[in-house]
C-alpha cells in the first residue's frame, strides 16, 4: 500500500468515521496565523479524519432541550463534546503522524482536536471542507452527507505529497434559504438570518462556500449558561451583549462544572448540532420518537406556525 492508503486503513482501524486530504494550495485565503504553513513550515498536505457522533448521545440532548432533563447534558459534553471524541481523535492523529514519520520518512504534526486540548493552530473546519468531507452548514459547522453536522474532526499536517481527494460535490446539504432552522433555534440569537449582511465567504478552488456570522458573545451566554434565562442559577452576566471584561468575570463565576472534566463547560447549548436536518435527521430522531423536532415550543421565537420538513437534506 501507499502511504495514502496506510494512512486511511490505520484511520479506519482507529474508528474513524471519515478521512480526507487537502493539498496546501486549498489554503490560500487563510489568515496566516491559522495557516497549515505557519505551524508546518513546508507543509504540503493537510490530513483530515473525522468520528461521527453518537446517535444515542444527541437524544440525550433532546431530553434536555424538551424534557428539561438537564441532568442528562453531560452525556454531551462527555460523549459528543468536550472528552471521548476528542481524545479517539488525538490518538488518531498522533498514530498517523507517527506512521508519516516512520514509513515515509516526512515531518507529520498533529494538531489540538477540543476543548481539552492545548489551543487552537489552524480552523479544523475549515480544513475538513478543504478535505472533502463536507460543505459548511449555514452555522458555520461542517456537514457531512453521511451525518449531517454530528461530527468532530482532527487535522494531521504534513511535509509529504499525497494526492488530495476531490472536494465535496454531492448533493446540496444545506439551503438557508428553505430551512433555516439554526437561526430559529439558536436561542440567543447568535446566528445572523440568510439574506442579512455580513455572511461569510470562503473560496477554494472553483468552488465558493458561504455561511452565516456567529456573534460569539451571544453564543457564549448559553453554550456556558452564563444567564438564568439559560439555565444558571443566577445571572452571572448583567446582560445579554457583556463587555470582553464582564464576559471573563461571568465565565469566572461560573467556572466551576459538575457535569463533566471541563471546568469552564462550553457544552450546554449544541441546539443547531443536534437540530439540523442534514444526515438524515428525521429517520434518526423523529421517526423514532426520539424528537419533536425543531417545533417544541421552546425553540419558536417568531411565528409559530412555522413548518420544515425535517425529513432529508434540502436539494437544488
Amino acid at each position: 500500500m501507499n502511504i495514502k492508503e496506510q494512512i486511511k486503513a490505520l484511520a479506519e482501524r482507529n474508528g474513524m468515521s471519515l478521512c480526507g486530504f487537502a493539498n496546501i494550495e486549498r489554503f490560500q485565503e487563510s489568515p496566516p496565523e491559522l495557516h497549515p504553513a505557519g505551524v508546518l513550515p513546508g507543509c504540503k498536505t493537510v490530513i483530515v479524519v473525522g468520528v461521527r457522533l453518537l446517535d444515542g448521545v444527541i437524544q440525550a440532548n433532546f431530553r434536555d432541550f424538551e424534557d428539561g432533563r438537564r441532568d442528562l447534558k453531560g452525556l454531551y459534553g462527555t460523549y459528543a463534546y468536550t472528552m471521548l471524541p476528542n481524545f479517539q481523535l488525538t490518538k488518531t492523529c498522533y498514530d498517523i503522524a507517527q506512521l508519516i514519520e516512520v514509513e515515509a520518512g516526512e515531518i507529520a504534526t498533529p494538531c489540538s482536536t477540543g476543548p481539552m486540548t492545548n489551543g487552537r493552530q489552524v480552523s479544523i473546519r475549515h480544513c475538513a471542507v478543504a478535505a472533502g468531507l463536507g460543505e459548511f452548514g449555514w452555522m458555520s459547522i461542517v456537514l457531512t452527507p453521511q451525518f449531517g453536522p454530528r461530527n468532530r474532526f482532527g487535522v494531521i499536517l504534513t511535509t509529504a505529497e499525497i494526492e488530495p481527494d476531490p472536494l465535496y460535490s454531492g448533493p446540496r446539504l444545506c439551503n438557508p434559504e428553505k430551512c433555516g432552522i439554526c437561526t430559529k433555534a439558536c436561542p440567543s440569537g447568535a446566528l445572523s438570518s440568510y439574506g442579512e449582511e455580513g455572511k461569510r465567504f470562503v473560496h477554494m478552488e472553483d468552488r465558493t462556500f458561504e455561511y452565516c456570522t456567529v456573534n460569539m458573545v451571544k453564543c457564549f451566554m448559553v453554550e456556558e449558561r452564563l444567564r438564568k434565562d439559560y439555565g444558571a442559577p443566577e445571572d452571572y452576566s448583567p446582560s445579554e451583549s457583556p463587555t470582553p471584561a464582564e464576559l471573563k468575570e461571568a465565565q469566572r463565576k461560573a467556572s466551576i462544572s459538575d457535569l463533566g472534566l471541563q471546568h469552564t463547560p462550553s457544552w450546554y447549548c449544541g441546539r443547531c448540532l443536534s437540530y439540523c436536518p442534514a444526515g438524515n435527521w428525521g429517520n434518526k430522531f423523529k421517526k423514532r420518537g426520539l424528537s419533536k423536532g425543531y417545533t417544541a415550543d421552546w425553540l419558536y421565537q417568531g411565528d409559530k406556525g412555522d413548518t420544515v420538513d425535517l425529513a432529508a437534506p434540502w436539494e437544488e
